[in-house]
């Protein structure tokens, strides 16, 4: 089962979807290219997000495609959040419910400065707390940085573009061998098909090893509650 386990495809939730007709553009395109199922992650920002307001706005986003859309001739779609970590966000009362939907499997994205003691902590807090977090998009980090946590045992997702120019792709790929990089993500914003044409090519370089990480990633979503195809049926959290 091919898994894209980071795109941004709910429309009017953040920058990357901004309408039912995008979303519908966005998924038949993926859906085209292969892929059998997507995590949407829309953004989550502690700072600026109440969870409550975040969830009302993505399930209104859910519903709208489950009516307006043909799901049944698109991917499964898992919702979730990309959650940025900030000092502390451990705590949050209610962070469970930005996992993917059915599991306890969280998106983290780290802040893009220099992670210190306190960012750390708190990811490993995510996961003394019963989360099973996963790291956004490792491959936009410094290594070093990455690192501290893929020594404590956290799981790791990678970008198309980390198979790009003036990128160490066998880094990546050497991680996915070990077993540390359990997800491949298109991270897409927007409907132009070069921006899923990265994620396809990196699937095709990797070959094998894509599929183990695939089979990784469909165990992580054992579980997982995807948006059914009939409009008819009850949708709950």
């Amino acid at each position: 089962m091919i898994i894209d386990f980071h795109a941004h495809i709910l429309p009017r939730t953040d920058h990357g979807c901004d309408s039912s007709a995008m979303a519908r553009q966005q998924l038949r395109m993926i859906k085209k290219a292969g892929t059998d199922a997507v995590v949407a992650t829309p953004h989550f920002y502690p700072n600026e997000d109440h969870i409550d307001a975040f969830l009302d706005n993505r399930d209104g986003a859910v519903a709208a495609m489950r009516r307006k859309l043909p799901m049944d001739e698109l991917p499964l779609v898992y919702p979730a959040a990309e959650v940025l970590v900030c000092a502390g966000l451990h705590k949050m009362q209610g962070l469970e419910k930005l996992t993917v939907m059915g599991t306890n499997v969280i998106l983290l994205e780290m802040p893009f400065f220099r992670w210190n003691d306190d960012l750390i902590n708190t990811v490993l807090g995510v996961r003394e707390r019963g989360l099973c977090p996963v790291l956004a998009h490792i491959d936009r980090y410094d290594f070093d940085m990455v690192e501290l946590l893929l020594k404590e045992g956290i799981s790791a997702q990678v970008n198309a573009e980390a198979y790009g120019v003036f990128k160490n792709p066998k880094l990546y790929t050497n991680l996915m061998k070990e077993g540390r990089v359990v997800a491949l993500g298109s991270d897409l914003h927007g409907a132009k098909s070069a921006g899923y044409a990265r994620f396809v090519r990196m699937r095709r370089r990797l070959g094998a090893v894509a599929d183990t990480v695939f089979e990784a990633t469909e165990a992580l979503l054992a579980g997982a509650t995807p948006i059914l195809p009939k409009p008819t049926e009850q949708y709950a959290y």
